[in-house]
């Protein structure tokens, strides 16, 4: 089963594949730009295994909680390519739960967190064996001190309450879209959404800007 893994969710983006039973990733900084250097970095890394869009089986996505610009550019390339084969198998990735793969040492429950921006966090909380025990949410600051234990948070966040901090990578997307993969856990299309938990920051102005008319 050949394999495209994309993650557009943060500053630095992944993309993946499994093509012939071989592995192959390209990592963007985050001085590139998703929208303008995404689709050029899935082309690149397509031609260096000789595959085409034909030629995958298998999409996945990381859909969010994270950057709401990049997740939207994510999911919706996605979307374009299954327009152009519909046959295509996805794969819906949280990344929570990819911060939970990651934390593969864990001794008992932990908390995954990110950014949320304006002293917010976006949280969810695991087992020991990196399986949800609550669904992701968001919390405002004056909420954040209700959470404790370990705290698992990004590497390039270095949020200042986590006790541990983990980095995502084009491998890892791989391995865990393989495991999800393994599991049968596919989604149909219309239920391949982005995890937003927030309003973006165009409608929090709006609204605010209502408010003061």
């Amino acid at each position: 089963m050949n394999i495209l893994a994309l993650n557009t969710a943060f500053t630095n983006s992944d993309v993946a594949v499994l093509y012939n039973d071989k592995k192959d990733y390209i990592s963007l900084d985050s001085s590139a730009k998703h929208s303008e250097n995404i689709l050029v970095c899935v082309d690149d890394l397509l031609k260096k295994n000789n595959a085409k869009i034909q030629d995958i089986d298998v999409m996945s996505c990381v859909v969010g909680p994270g950057s709401f610009t990049g997740v939207r550019i994510g999911v919706g390339l996605i979307k374009g390519m299954y327009v152009v084969k519909p046959e295509l198998k996805l794969i819906s990735i949280c990344s929570l739960d990819l911060m939970a793969y990651v934390n593969k040492d864990a001794k008992g429950e932990f908390w995954c967190v990110l950014d949320a921006l304006s002293g917010n966090i976006f949280v969810c909380k695991y087992d020991k064996n990196g399986n949800r025990l609550t669904e992701p949410t968001m919390l405002t600051g004056e909420n954040i001190d209700t959470i404790n234990g370990e705290i698992i948070g990004l590497n390039q966040e270095n949020l200042g309450f986590c006790n541990k901090f983990v980095e995502f990578s084009s491998q890892l997307l791989l391995d865990y879209t393989i495991q999800k993969v393994n599991q049968n856990a596919f989604v149909e299309e219309n239920n391949f959404l982005p995890i937003y938990l927030r309003k973006s920051q165009a409608e929090v102005s709006l609204e605010n800007g209502n408010k003061k008319n």
